[in-house]
């Protein structure tokens, strides 16, 4: 179970894949993006994929991606081939990897989690706690 306020979050309405069914859009909320974690966190994103549409990673993004599906099943296609990724079921996408995912069967419902390659992480400047006096 997601409990989240999204009361002024951002949301919208993406398009998706060539060869969806008639240019099938995705509802999209953005759940935090970069500077309200930390710093090497892109953005935490709940998707809503209708049945017959598709996202794809971009490897020119510079960025690793966790994605879990909460409801409905996915079609998960890369260069090393195809799997099905079940509701609760985790895929990790490397920096510099294409991946295609497809709802093919019925709606999907899943969380993406995008961070900084430790390419890029690893230059830059260490954190350090602040102090909070009470």
């Amino acid at each position: 179970m997601i409990v989240s306020t999204v009361a002024g979050a951002v949301h919208g309405a993406v398009g998706l894949d060539a060869g969806t069914d008639g240019g099938a859009t995705a509802a999209w909320t953005c759940l935090v993006r970069r500077g309200m974690l930390h710093s090497e966190c892109e953005a935490v994103e709940h998707w809503v994929l209708p049945r017959g549409a598709a996202l794809t990673t971009t490897p020119g993004h510079g960025v690793e991606e966790a994605l879990l599906v909460l409801e409905g099943e996915l079609r998960l296609t890369t260069a090393s081939g195809e799997r099905t990724v079940r509701a609760g079921q985790l895929v990790l996408v490397p920096h510099g990897r294409t991946a295609r995912l497809a709802a093919d069967r019925a709606e999907v419902r899943m969380i993406t989690v995008r961070g900084l390659a430790a390419s890029v992480a690893d230059r830059l400047p260490p954190r350090v706690p602040e102090l909070v006096r009470t």
